[in-house]
């Protein structure tokens, strides 16, 4: 596929692979829990050390750990729509936030369902697009028949879902990832028995705006959170602002000027008060995690259900003066990714082999014995199980167009990169300038930017040239003109009700490389 050719209409539908009755008997459940915005460090099992994640951990410790799991393009739509497809976002259509999907092949559900899987889907979706409060039907739910789902919220004491193919939604009781959970627990409860079932539940926390219920909110006091090193790194923020490539809409522009005092104010007053929240959160969700285990258990079915614990991608959270994700830092990108499956995997594994979204699936369908169609992502199952660590050697890095709250704050806009074992490379998208580069086992903070350093000149190289080949695997014209003027007339097609103001800037800084756009 030419990197141009980009936007052809991909041909619909493949058949799906399916197993005999026999071994649909021996397959495990499959129980796949994510959260929203969860960076990887912040769990016990990861390294961190002011959370309390006892549940999380124990996924960790019973089953294996993937020390390098990346979310290539870190934002909610194009990671999940990657999660179902097995396939990069030029392939499986959802390029950003709120786009559509239109995949070639198979979904996971669709897989899943074909091999005598009862399927079921809770919580946050986000791969719809056609609005985030709109009813989603059963066409476009790509195989999950039991439908506790909204699109997007993070009103999380106020939260909306449909019931299954009802119109008018209803609201969960308190705080929505509790009611969610207490959902999961039932479905698991009358599922027991007879033909394996795959469920996901799909969390909308610590996702801002970083909020919990009084009693997890009262175990954090922000004055005594110790923030990570690299949220004073002032330098690398003002480098971003003063070198801000694109103007903004008076909408956007008025967003930048209600997040960039907190992000320059050097008290961090702001920042503890989102970690406070954050770390709620996540206390919150997992003692959750813990109810899952405990009704798991109490059915008799645990060891017969492959656990995934994982999530979208990570949380700036401040670090290096930055608000949201969508950037090559490592608390964007890093994911927490556990599996347990005593079956296949034994506990305490822990391996360093890279994972990115395109390979869950593949990955997933493997351990639980279910064949997966031919799907850009990469089967690491082996390094699951304790071997075939090296299966590949960097994963592709992308942020497609501008448009989200991190590019308004910091005025950054499109880029592309890898991640090795060892290091994050990334380039603006325009010019192809290296922009980024960093050793992550000298310098996990990511505080020292060796771009520049001519000793790295041939590492830089070489990255480049690995990003290159990767963009062609995944059929990535690295042009974010083309591919925002392409998404505005797929929405106009559509008469899409989601907004497009900021895929192309209205102003470009003399001497960017970019030229203006937009149809």
């Amino acid at each position: 596929m030419k990197r141009r050719n980009f936007l052809a209409t991909c041909s619909a539908g493949m058949a799906l692979p399916m197993f005999s009755q026999a071994a649909q008997r021996k397959r495990p459940n499959i129980l796949f829990v994510f959260a929203d915005q969860l960076r990887s460090m912040e769990l016990g099992c990861y390294g961190g050390t002011q959370v309390h994640t006892p549940n999380m951990d124990r996924v960790g410790r019973e089953g294996v750990l993937f020390e390098h799991a990346i979310s290539s393009y870190p934002v909610c739509s194009p990671f999940r729509a990657m999660l179902m497809s097995g396939n990069f976002p030029m392939k499986n259509g959802m390029v950003y936030n709120d786009h559509y999907m239109r995949n070639p092949s198979s979904y996971f559900a669709e897989v899943c369902k074909a091999n005598g899987y009862r399927t079921g889907y809770i919580g946050k979706w986000h791969i719809d697009g056609y609005g985030r409060e709109n009813c989603i039907p059963p066409e476009r739910r790509h195989g999950f028949d039991f439908w506790r789902t909204l699109e997007c919220t993070h009103n999380y004491f106020d939260s909306k879902y449909y019931y299954q193919d009802e119109t008018k939604p209803r609201t969960w009781d308190g705080y929505d990832s509790i009611a969610q959970t207490a959902a999961a627990c039932e479905f698991i409860k009358d599922q027991t028995g007879g033909d394996p079932f795959c469920l996901f539940l799909s969390w909308g926390p610590p996702h801002d705006p970083y909020t919990a219920p009084a009693e997890y909110m009262q175990r954090f006091d922000p004055e005594r959170i110790v923030l990570r090193e690299n949220v004073n790194d002032f330098a690398a923020a003002e480098k971003m602002w003063n070198e801000c490539d694109t103007g903004l809409v008076a909408a956007h522009e008025k967003i930048r000027r209600i997040f960039l005092p907190d992000l320059k104010d050097r008290s961090n007053k702001a920042v503890k008060k989102w970690y406070q929240g954050y770390y709620a959160s996540i206390e919150a969700l997992d003692d959750c995690l813990g109810r899952i285990f405990q009704t798991l258990e109490k059915q008799r079915i645990l060891d017969d259900t492959l656990v995934v614990f994982t999530s979208d991608h990570g949380d700036n959270l401040g670090s290096h003066r930055q608000y949201g994700k969508q950037l090559p830092y490592e608390e964007s990108l890093s994911v927490p990714f556990m599996v347990r499956y005593p079956e296949r995997i034994k506990p305490g594994i822990k391996t360093d082999a890279l994972l990115a979204p395109v390979d869950i699936m593949p990955t997933v369908l493997a351990l639980a014995g279910v064949p997966c169609p031919a799907v850009d992502g990469k089967d690491i199952s082996g390094a699951a199980m304790g071997h075939d660590a090296d299966v590949q050697d960097a994963v592709l890095l992308m942020r497609m167009v501008w448009l989200g709250t991190n590019w308004i704050t910091n005025g950054s806009g499109p880029w592309r990169g890898v991640r090795t074992k060892r290091y994050t490379y990334a380039r603006k998208a325009d010019t192809r300038k290296p922009w980024m580069l960093f050793d992550n086992n000298a310098d996990p903070q990511q505080l020292n930017n060796l771009v520049d350093d001519p000793a790295y000149a041939a590492l830089v190289k070489k990255l480049n040239a690995r990003t290159d080949a990767l963009l062609e695997v995944a059929g990535d014209p690295e042009d974010p003109i083309a591919i925002g003027d392409q998404i505005r007339r797929e929405q106009k097609q559509l008469n899409r009700p989601v907004g497009t103001e900021g895929l192309i800037p209205t102003r470009v800084v003399p001497g960017s490389g970019f030229v203006q756009g937009g149809a």
